[in-house]
């Protein structure tokens, strides 16, 4: 087959050779193995070698983000006519027979994206893994409008189309993962998936930082949401010292300290989220003026929708505030694919060989 299967390796596991064995009797040509801060010189990396794996070595423990990159751009560097890379992990998780599965759908649907689709029963899957895994998708499904049963899958199969946009995703831990199926949605790139059966038998060490990896992935709605908050508190406080400088006998003392208050923390808002949040700072003018437009549009649907829910049985305040949430959602939605939207964002060109 011509696709590089990449397989990062952060501790010595048996499990790693077997599958590498298997994979060459199944008939693999290409296995790059990336050693994430291993010792280079241990007999575990000879072992790899005699089997005729392509090892790529990094220095220091750079997290599986990295390590796949650092595969993925030596495959393409390396060897020859590559037109995919399969990714798999290397703790015994999944066979080679799945692995090859992964293979042959990337040779008939080279212009989509293969995603390994766990079982959940017949994997035995640990109830952490697969409430995680639920979650997961549900996010994905909000901020994307596409559906994907099993975003947390490491078994896949890339076409060498998405060459650029694998070296161009941000994030070198399990964040990567995430951020590359959500530029792929971006792109519109189809999704195709393979149910496989996950082994987690042998799965006793894990890589995964519960509470900084799980940071890392949903990294940019976290800060989106604390931003609104910390807007919110200085919008109000703005309100409260506008109404109190502003003359009290003015008949719209009320909605002109509003409206002064509101464009000021908005004003904060859009920078906070152009430089910190999505961290793209292409053209200003053209992200204020998309930003302005979808705050006023908010703001409007809020009190409209709100308003037309006057008759329900329920304070109008906790109306408000589930309006608002839902709200908040097609808010951080649209500021993620148009207020802020990549302008360099790839075309989906599928390309069958390197030039």
């Amino acid at each position: 087959m011509s696709h590089a299967v990449i397989i990062p390796i952060y501790y010595e596991n048996k499990s790693t050779i077997h599958l590498c064995n298997d994979l060459q009797d199944l008939g693999a040509e290409y296995i790059v193995v990336v050693n994430d801060g291993l010792d280079p010189h241990s007999e575990y990396f000879n072992e790899l070698t005699s089997i005729g794996c392509h090892l790529v070595h990094l220095k220091n423990n750079n997290g599986k983000g990295a390590s796949l990159k650092a595969g993925i751009r030596y495959a393409h560097d390396n060897l020859y006519n590559i037109t995919g890379y399969i990714t798999c992990d290397a703790d015994g998780q999944h066979t080679a027979n799945d692995v090859m599965k992964i293979s042959r759908m990337l040779d008939l649907r080279n212009g989509s994206l293969i995603l390994g689709k766990r079982d959940y029963k017949k994997s035995k899957m640990p109830l952490n893994i697969r409430i995680g895994n639920r979650l997961s998708s549900a996010y994905f499904k909000v901020i994307t409008g596409k559906s994907c049963s099993d975003t947390q899958t490491g078994l896949r199969g890339i076409p060498a189309f998405l060459y650029d946009t694998v070296m161009k995703t941000k994030g070198n831990r399990f964040d990567f993962e995430m951020n590359f199926l959500t530029k792929c949605a971006d792109m519109r790139v189809p999704f195709y998936f393979v149910n496989i059966i996950a082994d987690y038998s042998n799965n006793t060490q894990s890589n995964f930082r519960l509470v900084k990896d799980t940071y890392l992935i949903y990294r940019t709605p976290l800060r989106f949401a604390t931003a609104s908050i910390g807007c919110t508190i200085i919008d109000l406080v703005l309100f409260t010292v506008f109404a109190y400088i502003l003359p009290s006998h003015m008949f719209f003392n009320i909605i002109l300290a509003t409206l002064m208050a509101r464009v000021v923390s908005g004003g904060i808002n859009f920078l906070i989220n152009r430089k910190v949040i999505f961290g793209n700072t292409d053209n200003g003018a053209k992200q204020a003026l998309r930003f302005f437009i979808l705050f006023f549009c908010i703001m409007c649907a809020s009190s409209l929708i709100v308003s037309a829910l006057w008759f329900l049985p329920i304070p109008v305040t906790l109306t408000k505030a589930i309006v608002d949430l839902l709200l908040w959602t097609v808010n951080y939605k649209m500021q993620r694919i148009w207020v802020f939207k990549d302008s360099n964002r790839l075309k989906r060109t599928p390309r069958n060989k390197r030039k």
